[in-house]
């Protein structure tokens, strides 16, 4: 992503001379396409055209003969397409267009911040003026304060992937933006180090509902960057955020308040997925739907907006959660941002992607198929291996990844709905246990593409789905989702 932008520069320098060497000071703001992807920017929404590719429900007859039935294409919804947008600002004001970055720029992974060292430097009492000391103590910035929030830090996802340098500018400016401090001095003479570890932050603080960006100052002799000033871009008051982090307050207790009390990882990552695709609409027009106000407040959102929720809620539920950002290809449309979430259940990473798990995304983004005939929850985004969300997800390298490799609490598996042999017997199984418990459907999760070609071919070619449907049954509904390997079939 960064290495296939460019900046765009717009500048009135104001110069001031002194003596031999000159001072010149800007104010600089960023506004960049990854930070519309960490959902810090509420950028302008195109809603993509006809981009479902889960067609419509098919209905299997038990006397008809026919043809072989061809399974329909897999559902692979789309996210909302983002366009830059550069906020309102005096004639000084540097905007960055990083749609077009130049293609120089490094490559970011786990040690990003490795190449900003040479930029990083502590600042001494003798660089300040009374003015910048003020600004830095008003904002928490003490010696004193920035150890102990970096021991508040730690454990949290992208905090850890920085070096100690690096953590240091990432508690400055965390506390800059908690204080909503203005062009407060930070110990770094790099943008781009202030523009990956602002992002950083972001990552791993939904919280921070009421900042959409940043700006900055820099201070230069002879050309040569000596220090930067940083403030946050705020969207409201003080006294707004007070009063919607109460508002927010009472959602998530509200939503906690119906958690699982077990030790068990997985439940509350399921409990905290259906939650969110229950209680939210997908929404592309929805106010704040870059951050959580947007949940919590007005329950209706786009994929940033969910993230950051099951982020939140997850956190305070003990599950370690981090925001993910990327792209996904959809039927017609290919290299789409998105926002999902890796999570850390019993101790194995997997990817959670509630916005994907959102019938009323699916119907919001041109769905063809009856709206009634959708799962309320698709459940093929529950905890998900590297190698299954990349069938449709592309990982941004803006921030290191592991694998996820463990299929232990992916949902099929622990609900027994996952199918590693074409076996029958199992099949008949699973139909009299949904039977049992009143479902509407039953869903056929295959380890791979050719158990669920021979299931496919069994089940509905051969129609011997028939065998293990009760009650006077000459037709039948079922839904293909081939890319994920799952066959959903209608019982009620």
């Amino acid at each position: 992503m960064k290495g296939e932008r460019s900046k765009r520069k717009i500048a009135v320098l104001l110069m001031f001379g002194t003596l031999a060497m000159s001072l010149s000071g800007c104010r600089y703001s960023s506004f960049d396409e990854y930070l519309e992807a960490l959902g810090m920017k509420d950028p302008p929404y195109e809603e993509v055209e006809d981009v479902a590719a889960y067609e419509d429900t098919l209905v299997l007859s038990k006397d008809s003969v026919t043809s072989q039935v061809e399974p329909s294409p897999v559902y692979q919804p789309s996210e909302e397409d983002y366009s830059s947008s550069a906020l309102d600002g005096s004639e000084d004001v540097i905007f960055f267009d990083e749609s077009a970055k130049d293609s120089t720029e490094p490559e970011i992974g786990y040690d990003a911040d490795q190449v900003f060292q040479s930029s990083y430097k502590q600042l001494t009492e003798a660089e300040l003026n009374e003015d910048m000391k003020k600004a830095r103590l008003e904002a928490g910035l003490t010696p004193e304060n920035i150890e102990a929030k970096k021991q508040e830090q730690k454990g949290l996802y992208a905090y850890d992937r920085l070096t100690g340098s690096g953590q240091t500018l990432y508690v400055e400016i965390l506390s800059i933006i908690e204080h909503q401090a203005e062009n407060v001095l930070v110990s770094t003479t790099s943008d781009e180090a202030i523009d990956l570890v602002f992002d950083y932050v972001c990552a791993d603080h939904p919280e921070l509902f009421y900042v959409d960006g940043y700006k900055y100052t820099n201070y230069t002799i002879d050309n040569t960057i000596t220090k930067i000033g940083f403030s946050g871009s705020y969207t409201y008051t003080p006294e707004q955020v007070a009063a919607r982090q109460t508002r927010i307050n009472q959602a998530v207790n509200e939503c906690l308040a119906g958690a699982p009390s077990s030790t068990d990882d997985y439940y509350a990552i399921k409990y905290v997925y259906e939650y969110l695709i229950q209680n939210v609409e997908y929404d592309l027009e929805a106010d704040d739907n870059q951050n959580i106000c947007s949940v919590f407040i007005g329950k209706r959102s786009v994929c940033n907006g969910y993230s950051k929720a099951a982020q939140l809620l997850l956190n305070k539920l003990g599950i370690k959660c981090t925001l993910v950002t990327g792209t996904v290809d959809t039927k017609k449309t290919r290299g789409v941002r998105h926002a999902w979430n890796l999570v850390l259940c019993n101790d194995a990473y997997y990817y959670v992607d509630v916005t994907w798990g959102d019938s009323s995304y699916q119907v919001g983004n041109g769905e063809s198929a009856d709206a009634t005939r959708l799962p309320a929850v698709n459940y093929d985004y529950l905890n998900v291996t590297t190698d299954e969300i990349l069938k449709n997800h592309t990982i941004s390298d803006d921030i290191y990844m592991p694998g996820c490799t463990s299929m232990k609490d992916n949902f099929y598996v622990r609900e027994d709905e996952y199918f590693t042999t074409p076996e029958l017997v199992l099949v008949g199984d699973l139909f009299n246990r949904r039977y049992q418990d009143g479902s509407s459907s039953v869903v056929i999760k295959c380890a791979d593409k050719g158990v669920y070609d021979q299931l496919f071919d069994q089940l509905v070619t051969q129609r011997l789905v028939f065998d293990y449907l009760q009650g006077d049954n000459s037709t039948v509904s079922y839904t293909t989702f081939v890319d994920t390997n799952t066959i959903i079939f209608w019982i009620a």
